[in-house]
């Protein structure tokens, strides 16, 4: 399963009407709503406003909308897109403008279809990977050997101080064995290591 980094932005003209399609990646119903308002506002004397979205690490939540489009000819052909591409934690709004001449049911699958097919082209994807968060206790007598290592190549989130120094980072978990080795090397083994929890995150 894959997500994208940041917002992508196509418009296409079929027969006169201007479909201007937007992919934004979102992590929850609240931040899909959110942005369904500020579209709505942004293109207030649009026609329709039809989206559809996909959300959780196994695309639990899914919802669409034809928005005043015929049945199934705007929100579900979008969110086959999506589902194809095996993609979540993303929404697909698809402002139409209607130029006048109708495009039957067929026209109108084929023209969010592309829509949102086109925005997935021009994506940067982000993949759901594994990470632990680790304490590191290292001797103050060896930290001159693992400190700048630490900092250098991994998230450090806090450290403190009692008997040894104390490193809290996140480390990715398939990294986590040459990590344990590299900082064993650095401490001549006296180095401790603890995993703390586990999380995911698309990266």
């Amino acid at each position: 399963m894959k997500s994208i980094k940041n917002e992508v932005i196509k418009e296409i003209r079929i027969n006169k009407s201007i479909f201007i399609n937007y992919l934004v990646p979102v992590n929850s119903v609240e931040e899909v709503n959110n942005c369904l308002i500020d579209l709505r506002k942004k293109y207030s004397d649009a026609n329709h406003h039809c989206f559809a979205y996909i959300l959780g690490n196994n695309q639990e939540v899914q919802k669409y909308s034809d928005d005043g489009e015929p049945n199934k000819t705007a929100g579900m052909p979008m969110i086959e897109v999506l589902k194809k591409h095996e993609l979540t934690n993303v929404l697909n709004v698809s402002v139409r403008y209607f130029g006048g001449i109708k495009l039957g049911a067929g026209g109108l699958v084929r023209a969010y279809t592309k829509g949102c097919a086109d925005s997935v082209k021009s994506a940067t994807f982000t993949y759901l990977v594994d990470f632990s968060s680790v304490r590191v206790s290292i001797p103050f007598d060896e930290i001159g050997h693992s400190e700048k290592y630490i900092r250098d190549h991994f998230k450090l989130t806090d450290t403190t101080y009692d008997d040894s120094v104390n490193y809290f980072i996140e480390v990715e978990t398939s990294k986590l064995n040459k990590f344990s080795e590299s900082i064993n090397e650095r401490t001549s083994g006296k180095a401790d290591l603890e995993v703390i929890s586990t999380f995911e995150v698309y990266i």
